[in-house]
């Protein structure tokens, strides 16, 4: 009697991330991928939907099942990329293993937030790859997620990455690699599992070593994004805000009774953040004013970036910075960038005129560029950062009333909040760019793509408050811990789950109000909820964002969607 074939659900999207199993399949299909890759254009990189569609086409000419399009299109990939990570020197780049790779019964190694410390215990394959890596000049991360790589790739500036992992975990940690127009390359495991996992060694070895004289043409974010990072430097700050700012606050000193704002607001600058706002303000000037000369990897953003919208970019941070100083407050929350808010630590006194300050720092930036870039811009670019401050001030508000009466609470209430607390800032950020450029798209196409951006941001982080991240925050659930009106809690809501969040709102603890909202959002699917609901506002955003007129923008805009509303 033959055996039942196993049950499955039609309804179940298919398996394609299947590794090949033999040599010759592999081989064959990266061969494919070459040369399918051979006339591609250099100049901007393959789209996950271009490598898509690719591998499909290359799985259908070599008759092979769907099962391998996870390996293909990391293959298309690689032979892309392949003579562009060559090019970047050992000591420039990031060679990423899995910890899943060690033995777990014999491994010595130790955790910390960045990964697996390897103790060279010999007891797995890690030790040897890592110390071949080292001994050309990579620096080695045994980590998993896309903070540990992003963060390497910003703040210690590698320029090219080689990662090994499943290709479950290539999807996840590489997702934003491939939005930056970094070089990398890509090795899938031949097991999945997290345990005892296998990889083709001699093909990592390999690649791990290729080197050639050949430079990178490919166009790139990155030089604006650590641009961005710069402004809050100390040598830059010092520079920036040298008219504005007690001198000894730049020195990182505190001195006089009188300078203790001054250094408050100075050091509460260079604390944590993405600093993604300058960054949009940075791109929508460089690229409107330059077109994709200023998104070449050798671009020369000192000639290309004056020091006037440094400055302009660094009053959006700044401004920024002054919101979460005062949301903190009123939230009540304990920590922000992984430390404690600075309420917490200096006072809500000391820590309002910390952020009133910062709002008069950030007008005064902004009305000092003046002289560079012409009254009637600036004029401009201040009464729209106003309006948005305003919006930003009544959404707040709406906020914590709406806290107030827990019990009446909509999505469309809270979407209604995010579009007034975060879409203006998103939309001042692109408009003082693009106006400082003197360059600007439809009043009405910025205004619905900041507004898709923003709500979809706002519903990310409350996704993002129930995960984990030693480099932002101490622990998860702080929104419902503290009662916060978010996405979830309207979802769970509107599932019928007042009751069980009832519960979880009059325990005592924070600890077990946490437990019980989680559960109570998982019994509503209030989390699957929000994610289909970033999915649909990631999609309307990338319609609007092909409405831009001129193809560097319209890119830009594409690359800002990627960046926000792409799960991480």
């Amino acid at each position: 009697m033959q055996p039942e074939p196993p049950v499955t659900d039609p309804a179940a999207p298919p398996d394609i991330k299947v590794v090949p199993p033999t040599d010759e399949l592999r081989d064959q299909i990266r061969e494919a991928a070459v040369r399918s890759m051979a006339n591609h254009d250099r100049s901007r990189a393959p789209t996950r939907e271009a490598l898509e569609s690719s591998g499909r086409a290359l799985l259908v000419a070599a008759d092979l099942p769907d099962a391998y399009l996870g390996f293909a299109m990391v293959a298309l990939n690689n032979a892309f990329w392949r003579e562009a990570f060559a090019s970047v020197p050992f000591g420039r780049r990031l060679f990423l293993l899995p910890h899943c790779m060690r033995d777990e019964a014999k491994c010595a190694g130790a955790y910390d937030s960045m990964g697996l410390h390897c103790a060279g215990c010999g007891s797995c394959r890690i030790e040897g790859l890592k110390a071949q890596a080292e001994a050309l000049g990579y620096r080695v991360l045994i980590a998993e997620g896309t903070t540990a790589v992003t963060n390497e790739i910003l703040e210690e500036e590698r320029d090219a990455v080689l990662g090994v992992a499943c290709l479950d975990s290539l999807e996840k940690s590489f997702a934003r690699v491939v939005d930056l127009g970094i070089p990398h390359l890509a090795v899938p495991l031949l097991s999945n599992g997290c345990v005892h996992t296998r990889a083709e060694t001699p093909l990592i070895e390999a690649l791990m070593r290729e080197h050639s004289a050949a430079r990178a043409t490919t166009r790139t974010y990155l030089p604006l994004l650590r641009e961005a990072r710069r402004l809050c430097a100390p040598d830059a700050l010092r520079e920036l805000l040298a008219p504005l700012v007690d001198p000894g606050a730049l020195e990182g000193g505190r001195g006089e009774p009188r300078a203790l704002t001054d250094a408050l607001a100075v050091e509460w600058l260079g604390e944590g953040g993405k600093r993604f706002r300058p960054f949009v303000t940075l791109a929508a000037y460089a690229v409107a004013r330059h077109g994709t000369e200023a998104l070449r990897p050798e671009a020369d953003l000192a000639d290309l970036i004056p020091p006037a919208v440094r400055r302009l970019a660094l009053a959006i941070e700044v401004l920024h910075k002054a919101s979460l100083v005062h949301d903190d407050i009123e939230d009540r929350s304990p920590f922000r960038y992984g430390r404690a808010t600075l309420h917490h630590d200096h006072g809500v006194p000391v820590a309002l005129n910390v952020g009133d300050y910062l709002v008069g720092l950030g007008y005064g930036l902004i009305a000092g560029a003046r002289e560079a870039l012409g009254a009637d811009r600036i004029a401009d670019i201040l009464g729209h950062l106003a309006a948005a401050h305003l919006q930003l001030c009544r959404g707040q508000g709406a906020e914590m009333e709406t806290a107030a009466r827990r019990g009446e609470l909509r999505p469309l209430d809270v979407l209604s909040i995010h579009a007034l607390k975060t879409a203006p800032a998103f939309e001042a950020a692109l408009y003082a760019g693009l106006r400082a450029a003197d360059s600007l798209p439809c009043p009405d196409v910025l205004r619905r793509f900041a507004t898709c951006l923003g709500e979809g941001y706002q519903v990310l982080n409350d996704l993002d408050d129930w995960r984990p991240d030693g480099s932002n925050k101490i622990e998860t659930g702080q929104d419902a811990a503290l009662s916060r009106p978010t996405i979830l809690r309207a979802f769970a809501l509107e599932a019928g789950g007042s009751e069980a969040l009832a519960r979880a709102e009059a325990c005592p603890s924070p600890e077990e109000r946490v437990a019980l909202a989680r559960r109570a959002y998982d019994q509503t699917n209030a989390f699957d909820k929000a994610r289909t609901l970033v999915a649909r506002l990631r999609e309307r955003a990338l319609r609007v964002a092909d409405a831009v007129e001129g193809e560097p923008l319209r890119e830009l805009f594409g690359f800002l969607v990627r960046v926000v509303l792409d799960p991480h």
